[in-house]
């Protein structure tokens, strides 16, 4: 296993919507920290999803993820991850991703996303 960067626990704040191309559905979640996260302080990101009018209840997809996080010393990081989701239970996803920070490099984040309480949990890993 690799080592691990930080655990984390994101709360939903506001989602917005836009039509795609050929029926896709963009949906932009804004999500942010309940004080500060280790290493990366506090952070603000938005997940990126795309979902398909023709399939409107997929088991899984593509998602891609940008933040950057305020640490009490005045610094700054910035994090840019892609990667996957796929259904783990009634409005429960799990999801895979892969990327880059400025703060511990290259990293693969393992999470689990509640729909049901808006919470998104997990752990960072350097990749």
């Amino acid at each position: 296993m690799s080592e691990k960067v930080a655990d984390f626990e994101l709360k939903h704040k506001a989602s917005s919507y836009s039509e795609g191309e050929n029926g896709k559905l963009i949906s932009i979640s804004n999500w942010e920290s309940e004080g500060d996260m280790a290493v990366y302080g506090t952070v603000y990101g938005s997940l990126r999803v795309v979902h398909d009018i023709n399939d409107p209840d997929a088991d899984t997809g593509s998602i891609s993820w940008a933040d950057e996080g305020f640490l009490p010393d005045g610094s700054k990081t910035i994090g840019f991850l892609s990667g996957t989701w796929e259904k783990a239970g009634n409005h429960v996803w799990k999801l895979s991703l892969t990327g880059r920070d400025s703060a511990a490099g290259e990293t693969r984040v393992e999470s689990t996303l509640a729909l049901e309480s808006l919470t998104w949990s997990g752990t960072v890993y350097k990749a």
